[in-house]
């Protein structure tokens, strides 16, 4: 649906909010608010009802919500005292009084991908074989799907069997192997490459998939970098621009918590990487909880009990605790202006792994990148969200393969 209003252009189905022809960001929730109270402008919708179908029931103080409509208030030109678009009504609720012009209700633009079926799944996945690093260390590989080479790289805490069943990043490899030779591998230490007596360097692991791409001997790959491993992807293209056609940077940021010049991101750094050498393993998941909230805020219990404890079994604690302190010294920025393949990078607004500002940034440096936002909170979309079809048809975009 798309709605005009005053100066401004709501699309709900493509999640953007449009001021003339810029397009502004919203943090999720704002966008959500903005959504609803366009699409019930004919009656007060009580605050009730906004916790109940925004918050889906969780426990939201009154604060909370001023905040959110006071930020949705600032988008669209009102305030407390100024009142023209979001009104409240004492005592009852909220309405959208500006007049808003119904554009187009039309669904067939929607994305290819939001009703197909993907059936693929771990027993279509080729045997796991391995490759050896340039240190000798095994690392873990398989392959699923055809199509063009799509390598993802490695990154902190996959499982080539077990993340077929991952909730925040199995739909990535099911949606992107119905659509290409889809690559992958688990990086030194973790998953099932060798875990023991692995040197842990930044350098180790763009030479890991420098290993696992010559396994398959293309000529040319695309490479699909999530968080950390967009840093590992983009070392990579600098070092063999020849041998990468696209870059996709999902989440992906250039300088880890470390190198950000803020204090508070160094001192939490250091602070997580004490608390995971010493309680990563316990059975109390603790620990491990801060980082799925963190990765994935809107999962279910269900959902956050399988990956704190599929974090548990993906590495020692030495391991994951070296992984964090390499990841938060990353700074690959001085690379970014020297990357010369077309590149994609997408990211969700409301990502508290990886700030917007560190995808703004690798768009901003990396020559022609185009950046893409999506409407979430979570690091790695989940297939249920209204965006993951829209990001998978991207990708296919930018690719230019015909399915």
């Amino acid at each position: 649906m798309i709605y005009q209003f005053d100066q401004f252009t709501l699309d709900t189905d493509q999640f953007r909010l449009k001021q003339g022809d810029e397009t502004l960001t919203l943090e999720p929730l704002v966008f959500d608010l903005l959504a609803y109270l366009i699409k019930h402008r004919d009656r007060v919708v009580t605050r009730e009802e906004l916790l109940e179908n925004l918050w889906k029931g969780k426990v939201v103080t009154d604060a909370a919500l001023g905040s959110r409509l006071k930020d949705t208030r600032r988008v669209v030109g009102d305030s407390g005292s100024k009142q023209a678009i979001i009104k409240t009504v004492h005592g009852r609720g909220y309405q959208f009084i500006a007049e808003a012009t119904v554009l187009s209700t039309d669904t067939t633009a929607a994305p290819d991908n939001a009703t197909r079926t993907v059936n693929i799944g771990l027993e279509d996945q080729s045997p796991v074989k391995y490759c050896r690093s340039v240190d000798g260390v095994s690392i873990a590989h398989a392959r699923v799907g055809s199509g063009y080479p799509l390598v993802i790289t490695g990154s902190w805490m996959t499982h080539l069997q077990e993340d077929w069943k991952n909730p925040g990043w199995g739909q990535y490899i099911r949606y992107l192997a119905n659509d290409f030779e889809l690559i992958r591998y688990d990086q030194r230490g973790n998953g099932m490459s060798d875990w023991d007596n692995v040197e842990i360097e930044f350098e180790n692991m763009v030479d890991d998939l420098e290993a696992v791409i010559t396994a398959y001997e293309h000529e040319k790959v695309a490479i699909f970098g999530p968080s950390q491993a967009a840093a590992v992807s983009i070392a990579y293209a600098s070092r063999h621009p020849d041998k990468v056609s696209h870059l996709i940077l999902h989440g992906g940021y250039p300088r880890g918590r470390r190198q950000r010049n803020s204090p508070e991101t160094t001192a939490e750094s250091e602070a997580l990487v004490t608390l995971i050498r010493q309680s990563w393993g316990n059975v109390n998941p603790a620990i491990r909880q801060t980082y799925t909230s963190l990765m994935m805020p809107d999962a279910t219990r269900e959902e956050a009990n399988w990956f704190n404890e599929f974090q548990r079994t993906c590495g020692p604690a030495e391991n994951i605790a070296r992984f964090r302190e390499i990841f938060d010294e990353i700074n690959v920025v001085d690379l970014l202006d020297e990357i010369n393949v077309p590149t994609l990078i997408a990211h969700c607004i409301g990502d508290s792994v990886a700030p917007l500002a560190e995808g703004k940034l690798l768009a901003s440096r990396i020559p022609g990148a185009k950046f893409i936002t999506f409407n979430s909170n979570n690091h790695m979309m989940f297939e249920h969200e209204p965006e993951f079809p829209r990001l998978i048809k991207c990708i296919d975009d930018f690719l230019k393969i015909t399915h």
